[in-house]
């Protein structure tokens, strides 16, 4: 059987093993904490540029960001459902020229295809390696 002495004494070592894993926990979040505070005023002025919230805003949100995870999943739910005037003016207009080209079949086969599966199919049905 183990001693008072000795019952004692590892009850120090528990003690200050676990101490010693509270502080380094405490650490690291602190750590964490102090990234997540350095990066949120870029994030806020990025949200204000584009539209995104009004810069009367940028305190609540940047409380709210820093707040917890739960605090920045609304407000990225929030924003997505947000539309700023530059994309409300885009719905409904085409943003992208249609191609020239006809890819359907029956269609009439160009002289040329410049593109490397067309270069490779004509090297292959032309007997070129």
């Amino acid at each position: 059987m183990a001693s008072s002495a000795e019952k004692v004494l590892q009850l120090a070592r528990v003690t200050s093993e676990l101490m010693t894993r509270f502080q380094d926990r405490e650490e690291k979040i602190a750590a964490e904490k102090a990234a997540v505070e350095a990066t949120v005023p870029e994030a806020v002025e990025a949200l204000v540029k584009n539209e995104r919230i009004y810069a009367n805003q940028k305190g609540d949100v940047a409380t709210k960001i820093a707040s917890s995870h739960q605090a920045c999943i609304e407000l990225i739910r929030d924003l997505a459902k947000h539309r700023n005037a530059g994309e409300i003016d885009q719905i409904g207009t085409q943003v992208k020229e249609a191609s020239t080209t006809t890819h359907y079949v029956g269609s009439p086969i160009g002289d040329h295809d410049d593109r490397p599966s067309g270069q490779a199919f004509r090297n292959i049905l032309m007997g070129a390696h």
